[in-house]
This record gives structure tokens, C-alpha cells and sequence, in this order.
């Protein structure tokens, strides 16, 4: 197996139960999502661009139950794959600042190869993927899909944001519908307007059909 191979087999292990969207599909389609941007950013390094996009869900606290010993065993398997100790410190500081609520408080700077998994990562949440793993982590929680006396929010810290208690359709208020002036690189921008539309017609289309 190449060493791409055994990072994507890590990453299986890890995410082929997971239902809440953030399973193994989700991590392959970030995958080719990264490949994608890649092709237009001859800067970058695709070694490390595909090792971090991965990786990046594989410690999450929403899914892992102990952090430090799943980034250690990550360490290990890099290490073994003769990642140098450089490369892997930008992997685990891609994977600690790109995701959304570590960029509430103020916002992570990231070098091209971060701003690709950022991206690619964010480009997945939209559209009609983004739908579908919005729905799956909202059953998933036992949320109420749709409520019109509960208004979005606005959150301002990381805690505040992962304490939220409110519905699933205002996670589109909340975070989907802003994601597309957060993206990076031209190719991501690109990408996201249509899926950006498609994610506004459901939201308007749930309303419509509520007031019916």
C-alpha cells in the first residue's frame, strides 16, 4: 500500500460507523474536493494537502472520546510513513485551527495548503451533500428540524457554538448560508456558488411548505 493508502485506511477505521455526517464519505468527498482545488495551486503540497484532508475529522470531540491518545497513534502512523516532524506539525495545526467554530473568536491563519483542506472542507458542507449531513447530524442529536419561534443565532466563541441547542434548519442561518464569503482560493469560490443556491431553494422551500 502507498502511503496515501494506509492514511486512507486509517481514516475508514476510524469514520465506517459514523452516521451523523461525518463518516467516511464525507472525508472522501473532502478528499477530492482537495485534489480538485490542487490542480489549480501548483504552490502547494499534495503530499500533505491529502494526508491533513484525511485526517481532519479523525480526533474531532464530537466523534473521538479521548483527543490526545487518537493524535498520538496519528503521530505514529506519520511517523512510520516517514512524514518529517515538520510536515507532521502542519498537518495537526491544519487540522486545530481550519475548522468553523475555531475561527469564531478571531480568524486562523493558514498558508495555502490549509486554506485547500479549509476549503474543501467547507465546500462539503454545502449544497446538496451539506443538506443531506446537516439533516443526518441534526437526527443524529434528536434536534427539532424546523421551528419558526426559535430564531438562528449568533455565536461569538467556540463553546457557545457546540453548546447550541437549536433547530436544524437554523444551522443553515447559523453557519451554511455564511460559509461561501469564508472560502479561500478561486476554485472553492467557484464551486460554491452553485451549491450555495441549492441550499437557499430547501431552506425556502421547508418555509414555503410549513405556511401552507
Amino acid at each position: 500500500m502507498t502511503s496515501q493508502e494506509k492514511i486512507a485506511a486509517f481514516a475508514q477505521k476510524i469514520h465506517k460507523d459514523n452516521n451523523d455526517g461525518h463518516g467516511f464519505d464525507h472525508i472522501s468527498r473532502v478528499v477530492k474536493l482537495a485534489k480538485q482545488i490542487l490542480d489549480t495551486e501548483p504552490l502547494a503540497d499534495s503530499d500533505l494537502v491529502i494526508a491533513a484532508a484525511y485526517l481532519h475529522d479523525s480526533y474531532d470531540e464530537k466523534i473521538c472520546s479521548n483527543v490526545a491518545q487518537q493524535k498520538q497513534e496519528i503521530a505514529s502512523l506519520l511517523t512510520s510513513l516517514d512524514f518529517s516532524k515538520e510536515k507532521q506539525d502542519k498537518i495537526f495545526y491544519i487540522i486545530d485551527n481550519m475548522s468553523y467554530s475555531a475561527n469564531l473568536l478571531e480568524k486562523k491563519e493558514l498558508d495555502i495548503n490549509g486554506q485547500i483542506v479549509q476549503d474543501a472542507d467547507r465546500i462539503d458542507a454545502m449544497g446538496a451533500w451539506g443538506i443531506v449531513r446537516t439533516l443526518e447530524y441534526g437526527w443524529s442529536k434528536g434536534r427539532t428540524l424546523y421551528d419558526p419561534t426559535i430564531k438562528p443565532q449568533h455565536f461569538s466563541n467556540k463553546d457557545n457554538y457546540h453548546q447550541s441547542k437549536g433547530t436544524t434548519l437554523n444551522h443553515f442561518y447559523e453557519k451554511l448560508f455564511l460559509l461561501k464569503d469564508f472560502l479561500n482560493t478561486e476554485e472553492a469560490k467557484k464551486m460554491a456558488k452553485k451549491r450555495d443556491k441549492i441550499m437557499h431553494d430547501f431552506v425556502a422551500a421547508i418555509e414555503e411548505e410549513y405556511d401552507i
